[in-house]
């Protein structure tokens, strides 16, 4: 199997090491059409399940496998009115139906995958 290059901008693991995390960084402002990006960051966010279920995160961070992982969007200078209800519907749904359902049971690289999202300025 060919393995996708996905971009994470870091990868840490909790104080209980029962935990790992993959963050991406979102920065803007986004120029361009706000569905692009959204789009782009679906694309991102499915890249870490992908990545995570088929062993990736293992393959780089060995301690990782079998433990909860979260995915961490922190975001900066973007439109929280646009990426939070697009991120709440994205997390909330992605396991439900489809190709994903039920993805991370019996799976042997992570116990569960969850989602985070936080909202910044930079000035």
């Amino acid at each position: 199997m060919t393995r996708k290059t996905i971009t994470v901008d870091f990868v840490a693991k909790s104080a209980t090491s029962s935990e790992w995390r993959m963050v991406l960084v979102e920065t803007g402002p986004w120029q361009g059409p706000l569905d692009d990006h959204l789009r782009a960051l679906q694309d991102r966010l499915y890249d870490c399940i992908d990545a995570a279920l088929d062993g990736q995160l293992e393959g780089k961070f060995p301690e990782s496998k079998g433990k909860r992982l979260v995915v961490q969007v922190d975001c900066y200078n973007i439109p929280r009115d646009a990426v939070e209800p697009f991120f709440d519907e994205f997390s909330t749904g992605v396991f439900t139906a489809g190709d994903y359902q039920d993805a991370t049971r019996k799976n042997p690289y992570v116990s569960s995958i969850e989602f985070a999202i936080t909202f910044d300025s930079v000035h």
